[in-house]
């Protein structure tokens, strides 16, 4: 028998509803709109009985009068999110339009969503097809000499600090004495020099000894992985690294090399592996956490370093063990990594105070936690390590801008450069943050310890000149070989946050547009407008270069430069982009791991890029919520932390 009380959702998707209002526990429990609407009045239809045609259907349109309801409270159903026309056509007889609507967005929480039975045992299958083929044990193509000697080759010849691999960290320079030691390090080694013998040539034989060569080093990765005893052993955080490395090589536009890296965060989240080289086992860190960082920033979720363990390891006081502490490099890098793992922490909070500007309590932890990195900022040792490390040349970074700037850094090693351009990006991500507290809690934020607007607009646009400076540097260390301006191309894109910035607080400016006679603060104001607008439009040329590059998915310059303006946005506390995948998941297919992104509802952004997305994205928190999960309702947000 048909129930009459149960809410219209839970009557459309035919399951049982307890009926409590002002929301069921079915709808409260999803987030779901829940209302009471059916068997009850909604409107009075008038119509002609004479006026019906032979099947009893009306010749003229009925005439409707839609009825108000004036029921208690308690039947008031929860306010629906904003819609949007998908569909529409007009009515067959009569008058009116038929609409379907379909959310705008969606807050939802990300979720890990657990392997089923039938995929685990594909993939049990599969591990023991590989474990009995590996009695067999996979042998080099080539000996263990002729290897070292073709990876020494894919060094190049180069200075030690200019190498374009150095970009990975100096753990580069440790693998001739690994090789021999470990198959799943052998094989990953020939597959990055296969792989680079194909970016060198590609050929069609180039193409399949380096298939080859990546089935085997897959399988014995894989192997690693699933023993219990080598799957956190530095051999295979080394192994992944070098796959990553080459399917970098491969092509951007291929995803792959994000499986590594997420591979590589899950292992590194808890902790030291175990056989770690301690030479250059921070060098290694150094160069994987920072790829977490910047995604957890974009995606709305904290970063996977960011738990206890890393953050005592890097507080300044215990710098983590080396044969160097002195080091300036390394002291300037952990603390760095300190603020670094807790911004994407202060990304979620502010995010969730602009959401709910009435929770006092989060408010507070935003402008604490606001006040404590800020002040942590290491600017003494980035001063020091500027002096000793860097040269100012007479070369502007582009000719299309040498009117705005007119030099530019050259740095005594990769490793320089890296550091003080992720300076200058964590910069960027503070002021960006204080920027929208300032906006959005002005009260607040002014008699908090929070620097004041005009130190934080100086610093935000001085430390996107200083990002400029890097770009020449980077481009021209070795043209033929160009890994060196990866290190440059997000602190870059993030540095139009500055510009971007700087040109929406100008235009807001009464006097910046002026009226019909322009008053020299006006004019001053447009030209101040018109640079910002050159430097974005050259920042958006030179991430468009490095792309092509690259084999990053091609797209207009407009298309780019709005894609960059949503995502600095994201990074400042903003909504999150809708072009960004709801989940993403690794599945095994085959003996090949598969990236399956996930989709919630494509908005116009991705359409215009990429059409409309026929596979689906898949990207979960590979972390737990930023906050503690509390009963009280002041507290600060739980497992309902909206993502935008």
């Amino acid at each position: 028998m048909t129930r009459t009380g149960k809410c219209d959702t839970c009557r459309l998707r035919k399951v049982k509803c307890d009926e409590q209002k002002p929301k069921c526990s079915a709808c409260q429990k999803r987030d779901r709109p829940c209302a009471y609407s059916y068997g009850k009045v909604s409107a009075l239809v008038v119509e002609d009985p004479n006026l019906l045609s032979k099947h009893g259907k009306p010749k003229v349109a009925p005439l409707v009068y839609p009825l108000i309801s004036y029921s208690d409270s308690s039947s008031a159903s929860s306010p629906s999110s904003d819609l949007r026309v998908t569909a529409e056509r007009a009515a067959d007889e009569g008058q009116g339009v038929f609409k379907t609507f379909t959310p705008a967005s969606k807050e939802r929480q990300l979720r890990v969503r657990k392997p089923t039975a039938q995929q685990r045992r594909k993939l049990h299958a599969y591990l023991t097809q590989l474990r009995a083929a590996s009695t067999l044990q996979s042998r080099l193509s080539s000996s263990e000499s002729v290897l070292i000697t073709r990876y020494m080759g894919l060094l190049g010849s180069l200075p030690l600090n200019e190498k374009p691999l150095m970009i990975l960290g100096s753990w580069i320079l440790s693998i001739p004495s690994r090789i021999g030691a470990n198959p799943v390090v052998d094989l990953a080694v020939e597959y990055l020099v296969d792989q680079f013998a194909v970016y060198r040539d590609d050929n069609f034989s180039n193409r399949r000894l380096a298939l080859a060569s990546k089935a085997k080093a897959l399988e014995e990765l894989q192997l690693a992985t699933s023993d219990d005893k080598s799957w956190r052993t530095y051999d295979t955080v080394l192994a992944m690294k070098l796959h990553y490395s080459a399917e970098v090589l491969v092509g951007m536009r291929s995803l792959r090399h994000v499986i590594h890296g997420a591979a590589l965060a899950e292992i590194l989240k808890l902790g030291p592996v175990a056989g770690l080289d301690e030479e250059h086992y921070w060098g290694f860190l150094d160069n994987t956490y920072i790829d977490d960082v910047v995604e957890a920033m974009v995606s709305g979720r904290t970063s996977v370093y960011d738990n206890d363990f890393y953050l005592s390891m890097t507080y300044p006081p215990s710098p983590p063990t080396c044969t160097e502490l002195d080091n300036l490099a390394l002291r300037f890098s952990v603390a760095m990594m300190h603020i670094l793992i807790q911004v994407p922490r202060l990304v979620c909070i502010v995010r969730h105070c602009i959401n709910n500007p009435a929770n006092a309590r989060v408010l507070a932890l935003a402008v604490t936690l606001s006040e404590s990195l800020w002040h942590a900022v290491p600017v003494n040792l980035m001063h020091q390590l500027l002096r000793k490390s860097t040269t100012v040349v007479e070369i502007p970074p582009s000719p299309d801008i040498s009117d705005i700037i007119s030099d530019s850094f050259h740095f005594d090693s990769i490793e320089s450069m890296t550091l003080v351009s992720r300076f200058w990006m964590l910069q960027h991500y503070l002021c960006g943050l204080i920027q929208s507290i300032y906006q959005h809690f002005p009260i607040l934020a002014t008699d908090s310890l929070l620097p004041d607007l005009a130190t934080l607009y100086a610093i935000d646009i001085d430390a996107a000149i200083n990002q400029a400076r890097c770009v020449q540097y980077a481009l021209n260390l070795c043209p033929s070989f160009p890994l060196v301006p990866l290190r440059v191309h997000v602190p870059l894109e993030v540095a139009i946050g500055a510009w971007h910035r700087l040109s929406q607080r100008l235009s807001r400016a009464p006097k910046a547009l002026g009226s019909s006679s322009v008053s020299p603060a006006g004019l001053n104001g447009l030209e101040e407008i018109l640079k910002a607008q050159r430097m974005e439009d050259w920042i958006v040329e030179t991430i468009s270069c490095i792309h092509d590059q690259w084999d990053v998915h091609p797209m207009t310059n407009q298309f780019l430069k709005k894609f960059m303006q949503e995502s600095v946005e994201a990074m400042c506390g903003g909504p999150i982009p809708d072009w960004l995948p709801l989940r993403v998941s690794f599945t095994c297919e085959e003996g090949d791991m598969v990236m399956k992104l996930e989709y919630d509802l494509p908005g116009p952004m991705i359409e215009k890029m990429y059409g409309k997305p026929e596979e689906s994205w898949t990207r979960s928190t590979t972390t737990s919520l930023p906050f503690p999960v509390s009963d009280s309702q002041d507290s600060v947000p739980t497992e309902s932390f909206p993502s935008e």
